[in-house]
């Protein structure tokens, strides 16, 4: 067999394959031999069939296990002695087997970049300081007292913030009533007894301000323009005018810090649960600050390192971030038109993302590998128990998965690229 490799782009290359006559009629013959072992043949016993006989019967199907057999196996023998780090087949030229004549095919192929790594010690980071307020802390604990606070309903009481109002409310649009003018408003356009919350997350942008002050038996009209991103699509970037009647108030009755509601929480007293909010909050933002010093290093690499990447992975894990994109975005009320309309936008903005992605990650276990960091089987166990237990299943069920779908690999390297980051980051020059 003789091969050749040519350079066709960026992190590509385009082997020729050669393979002489000889072993083709070696791989063919080898072939023919399975085929008469178990060949059925009217007027011979099974497997006693002449190989002239069984090769005239099963010449199509020959041919067709000849090339599943020959292609592959030459290959990877190719690869093998080309020395290429194949990460994607980009391509196969069509090939026909015929006898007595050698085998020409091309392939070509993705394959890992080379580059230089850059002086990953003494990387120049700037430190994020981690100070908690007591502000921070009463604004988590009055969140906190809202989780567990509970509406009652009373008569002679304006609506404050956080509390409820119910309403009776008519909308038009240039005098006309909304819903006939849009009949896709059914529900917003008009309805009876809703309880609007006196916040910003009303059903009705805007409305949940305007109720602010108003008493039961009050009216009032209210001008509502709906976002471009408005959920209900037929409504985005219309203007109505509401007549609107609070039929109801509820007020939010925020509990006492009381022995029961300390219980509640597994804390002895205000002072306990002061004190293990603060501690939750330090936590929480020295995990941030953790991460983004580390995002400071990772831009340091990206910057400092001469990297190209095989196009075929860059495109891969953009399809991927296009989902997630645009998952985010419907979930921030996006509709399916926008978001059709800025799928050139996420595209790039999903091409952008996972061509660093890809940089950094071959930036990184280029480095553990540089100080030979490796994997265990226990520190792979335990981290497919994480994954297990964010994604509430059994580990032994998400390892099976890992296996079949070829993902298990990607978490022993997860691994080593976090202890990478870690020694640049402990051999960092913090400013």
């Amino acid at each position: 067999m003789n091969v050749s490799v040519n350079d066709a782009g960026t992190c590509r290359k385009k082997m020729t394959i050669d393979v002489p006559s000889e072993e083709i009629a070696k791989e063919r013959e080898e072939t023919l031999k399975a085929y008469m072992r178990y060949a059925n043949i009217p007027g011979f016993r099974k497997g006693k069939a002449p190989k002239s006989v069984v090769a005239k019967k099963y010449a199509q199907d020959i041919d067709k296990d000849l090339q599943e057999r020959v292609l592959p196996k030459y290959y990877h023998e190719a690869v093998k002695e080309a020395g290429l780090k194949v990460v994607n087949i980009i391509d196969v030229t069509d090939v026909i087997i015929e006898d007595e004549k050698p085998v020409l095919f091309d392939v070509t192929v993705d394959v890992e970049p080379e580059f230089s790594l850059p002086k990953y010690t003494e990387i120049p980071v700037k430190e994020e300081k981690v100070v908690i307020t007591d502000k921070q802390v009463q604004e988590y604990l009055d969140g906190l007292l809202r989780q567990h606070a509970n509406y009652e309903e009373v008569d002679g009481k304006a609506v404050a913030e956080g509390d409820m109002a119910q309403l009776t409310y008519e909308a038009t649009v240039d005098g006309q009533p909304l819903q006939e003018v849009i009949p896709e408003a059914k529900g917003i356009g008009s309805g009876e007894g809703y309880w609007v919350s006196a916040d910003d997350y009303a059903f009705i942008p805007g409305m949940g301000k305007a109720i602010v002050g108003l008493n039961k038996g009050d009216k009032k009209e209210v001008e509502v323009a709906f976002p471009d991103t408005f959920m209900v699509k037929e409504l985005a970037g219309v203007k109505a005018l509401y007549q609107i009647e609070v039929t109801a108030v509820r007020e939010l009755k925020i509990p006492e810090i009381d022995a029961e509601l300390c219980k509640k929480l597994g804390v002895e007293d205000e002072a306990d649960l002061r004190q293990k909010i603060r501690e939750q909050l330090e936590t929480n933002s020295e995990y941030a600050a953790l991460n983004k010093m580390h995002q400071q290093i990772v831009q340091y690499l990206l910057e400092k390192t001469e990297i190209e990447v095989p196009d075929s992975l860059v495109q891969q894990q953009a399809r991927n971030m296009m989902n997630d994109i645009a998952r985010q975005r419907m979930m921030g009320g996006m509709s399916e038109e926008q978001l059709a309309e800025q799928q050139m936008e996420i595209l790039e903005e999903a091409k952008e993302r996972a061509l660093d992605n890809v940089k950094i990650r071959y930036i990184g276990l280029a480095i553990a590998d540089e100080l030979e960091y490796t994997a265990s089987a226990n520190e792979i166990s335990e981290e497919i128990a994480s994954i297990a237990i964010q994604q509430r299943r059994d580990a032994r069920e998400v390892r099976k998965e890992m296996e079949e779908n070829g993902t298990l690999d990607s978490v022993g390297e997860q691994i080593r690229f976090n202890k990478a980051i870690d020694y640049m980051f402990e051999n960092a020059k913090i400013q």
